[in-house]
């Protein structure tokens, strides 16, 4: 039984504890802020769970697979319907009625043709702003697969923090990590934990300080994409009954989840939306361009404004060289988090990594 520290109590975190206590070893989880989840939490304001603008997994994905292992209940998942999405100046990704229409889409989506609207709209979505990113979720996206979360971030990460409490895992809030070296945690308050193996599950900005002392050869050169985020509690339905619409021109993502998951309940409308940067373009700039595009696309919504949360700037993911959960494995290191390699990305990524780690531990044993 090895001592294992986990860095960070957002998705990746839990999920690395979950999986490395379940392996037989003693886990120990850190995290600088107060409540648990990292960018993977919600407020519930009038039953409806705030976010930080809309993030997408794969219904079988997984993020979907681990939530189901720890609670042995599925996750509460809403699909988009490509009929229900709208590309502006396109229509619907796969409009009802027009057979010449829809035959044209299909096509074009088949042959991932990305100078036609649709489809770089569709890639938009479906990548959140990687447009580099690979194929798997623009098809889950046709084939009905990607979806929302419906229960909120926190009901995710409030069953994986209980499924750890079952296990006497330590969860330890307000725990500011400095620095880590030979097997030590060493922490704001003077303090330092010995562990076996520690696996850093915070986000890469904060990963990149605590490991630059670590990396073998050169640092990972990895860019976050960053975004504004608008999220509101209508009491209206400014999209009627679509899901979404896609603004792809406009560099804009405006999703409606009380239409996309109808357990909501809701009366009126809760939009979720995105813009994501562009070249020398301010934070507040975005921020504008967002509530512009939600004010063309959505008349009238601030008329019938119940809750609303702007965010003006938010790290959506990051691309570039990603490195591998066990780059560092010599040193007794292991990574989890969007931002190591996979074949996933966003939440997905994060819980595929963490299940990497936490089922790996020897590999970071000397």
């Amino acid at each position: 039984m090895a001592r294992v520290t986990v860095i960070g109590a957002g998705l990746s975190g839990l999920t690395a504890a979950l999986y490395a206590t379940t392996a037989g070893h003693h886990v120990v989880i850190l995290d600088r802020g107060e409540h648990l989840g990292g960018r993977g939490t919600s407020e519930s304001l009038d039953g409806i769970p705030f976010g930080f603008g809309p993030h997408l997994l794969q219904s079988n994905g997984p993020l979907a697979k681990v939530t189901k292992k720890v609670s042995r209940l599925k996750m509460v998942l809403g699909t988009l319907r490509i009929d229900r999405l709208h590309v502006s100046g396109v229509g619907p990704l796969r409009p009802r009625g027009n057979v010449k229409q829809a035959s044209l889409l299909r096509r074009v989506m088949k042959a991932n043709d990305r100078t036609h609207p649709a489809v770089s709209g569709a890639h938009l979505l479906a990548s959140m702003g990687a447009l580099d990113a690979d194929l798997s979720r623009f098809k889950a996206l046709q084939n009905g697969k990607l979806c929302v979360v419906g229960e909120g971030w926190s009901g995710v990460v409030g069953r994986m923090a209980s499924a750890l409490d079952e296990v006497g895992v330590l969860i330890e809030a307000g725990c500011d990590v400095v620095s880590i070296q030979e097997g030590t945690v060493h922490l704001a308050d003077k303090r330092e934990l010995e562990s076996d193996v520690i696996i850093v599950a915070c986000g890469w900005k904060r990963a990149k300080k605590l490991l630059s002392p670590h990396w073998l050869g050169e640092e990972p050169d990895l860019r976050p994409i960053l975004a504004s985020t608008v999220d509101a509690a209508l009491s209206s339905r400014p999209l009627s009954q679509r899901h979404g619409i896609i603004d792809e021109e406009g560099g804009v993502v405006i999703l409606d989840y009380a239409n996309i998951q109808p357990r909501m309940k809701l009366d009126g409308a809760f939009l979720s939306s995105v813009a994501f940067e562009r070249e020398g373009e301010s934070h507040e700039a975005r921020l504008q361009r967002l509530n512009e595009a939600l004010d063309h696309h959505a008349p009238g919504w601030r008329s019938h404004l119940i809750h609303e949360r702007q965010q003006r700037t938010i790290t959506i993911q990051t691309t570039g060289e990603k490195p591998a959960y066990d780059t560092l494995s010599a040193k007794g290191i292991l990574l989890a988090g969007e931002w190591v390699a996979s074949n996933h990305a966003l939440a997905d990524a994060a819980a595929y990594t963490a299940k990497e780690a936490g089922q790996n531990i020897s590999s970071a044993l000397d």
